[in-house]
């Protein structure tokens, strides 16, 4: 249960509290639609408003824009970003941390090498596999299963959900979060063709190198370097089931929705963003600021920011016309062939 001085107290860039009571309790957090009397509710039109006033809803977050009325019982705050203001108060509500508890922060089944550092408050869940002289950092929580390996580091209060693999000599930043069944340091894809035609592989001795603020969902895949390092840049996101290949340098602040793929020795700034299934082939640099639609493919150099979409790759409104315009394709192939019948013509 969350009252509305709880939030006030936040202090919070993206808040300004306006009215009410600051006693005001709301022990849920649920959609205009279905909002109650006990529900904290976020508004950004009139006519979810209206459903959440009349739900008699304690607690109300409403875009800047709408005209908070002065007779209603409920706590409002404003925000000139609703999504914003989720991010500041949802974390009051999340029980995430919870799916962790349990009755020693070291669970007895935990294997831990004696020459590993753990530091303070660490919790290890069951089964968790911690090898030879890796490093897990202050707060950090390790969830059931996952495996650390040797010469690896974790960063303070990072959280590993549970079935994450994390290779040997990878590095983990502070305050990331990795989603089940992501691997980070799995072999990089390299073989050569040998006379015979069968595939030899070359060996992959580099490692993976994360920053701060990191996020990666459920099952993705980070290959480490043939040599050096694979890198990703403080404060990246990535959704689910993205893959990044070996030697790639991600910049700072990206975000990758899911089915994201980028091929081997490939570099993206700073601040960009890449839709669904967005593929990027190796050796190709993409710039700071730039955002990729949905299954776009990028196949040569990216340095202006701007928009882009479409394989191949074109500036967004373009891509946009070229889209619609397939769609008109068989008819107009159908009409040529109607012309070419009514002239008499035939093809060469």
């Amino acid at each position: 249960m969350i009252t509305a001085e709880v939030i006030k107290e936040l202090n919070s860039s993206d808040l300004n509290f306006v009215s009410g009571p600051l006693s005001a309790v709301a022990s849920k957090v649920l959609p205009p639609e279905q909002c109650d009397s006990e529900s904290l509710v976020f508004v950004s039109k009139p006519d979810q408003l209206a459903l959440a006033l009349k739900a008699q809803a304690p607690i109300i977050v409403a875009h800047k824009s709408l005209t908070v009325p002065t007779d209603s019982k409920a706590a409002f705050f404003t925000a000139g970003s609703v999504q914003l203001g989720m991010a500041a108060i949802l974390p009051l509500f999340d029980g995430k941390m919870n799916r962790f508890n349990q009755t020693t922060k070291i669970h007895p089944t935990a294997i831990v090498h004696e020459t590993a550092h753990l530091g303070k408050n660490v919790g290890l869940g069951p089964y968790v596999v911690i090898g030879e002289h890796a490093k897990i950092g202050d707060g950090a929580t390790i969830g059931a299963h996952t495996v650390v390996e040797s010469h690896a580091e974790i960063g303070d209060h990072t959280l590993l959900h549970p079935h994450v693999f994390v290779g040997s000599h990878c590095v983990l930043g502070s305050h990331c979060e990795i989603h089940p069944h992501t691997t980070i340091g799995s072999d990089g894809f390299a073989f050569a063709m040998q006379k015979d035609g069968t595939q030899k592989k070359i060996p992959q001795i580099g490692r993976v190198v994360i920053g701060n603020n990191v996020e990666l969902g459920a099952n993705c895949a980070i290959d480490r370097a043939a040599l050096t390092e694979t890198r990703i840049g403080n404060g990246t996101k990535m959704d689910n089931f993205c893959h990044i290949a070996h030697n790639v340098i991600i910049g700072e602040n990206n975000v990758m929705a899911a089915k994201f793929s980028i091929a081997g020795s490939s570099k993206i700034g700073n601040n960009c963003m890449f839709g669904g299934e967005v593929a990027i082939s190796d050796h190709i640099t993409v710039g700071d600021r730039i955002v990729i639609a949905g299954r776009g493919a990028v196949t040569y150099n990216l340095t202006e920011p701007g928009q882009y979409g479409g394989y191949p790759l074109e500036p967004l409104r373009d891509a946009l016309k070229t889209l619609t315009n397939k769609t008109h394709l068989t008819r107009l192939r159908k009409d040529v062939a109607r012309v070419v019948k009514h002239l008499g013509l035939k093809d060469e």
